[in-house]
């Protein structure tokens, strides 16, 4: 065994023979079918992500404070106590 790591393994070398050519038609030269089941899990990643996406929408809107935080807390004060001295 050779304890370099630099070099080659003469397994990982490139071959001098060159890879028989064959000549494909473009529908068998097509990396997959028709696209169908990629269309299927797309969709069932879509439907998967609405089933979380509304029961969490619901709890939010349930469990939110009736006064959001971006908006002012409008608070009623009692009008001043006038000083009017009792009429005889």
């Amino acid at each position: 065994m050779d304890p370099r790591s630099d070099t080659p393994d003469p397994d990982l070398r490139p071959s001098s023979v060159e890879p028989k050519q064959e000549v494909l038609s473009a529908t068998e030269a097509r990396q997959g079918l028709l696209g169908k089941p990629v269309l299927v899990i797309l969709l069932a990643g879509l439907i998967l992500a609405l089933l979380v996406w509304i029961p969490t929408e619901w709890w939010g809107s349930a469990t939110a404070p009736e006064n959001q935080s971006n908006q002012p807390v409008q608070q009623e004060t009692a009008p001043p106590a006038q000083n009017n001295p009792p009429q005889q």
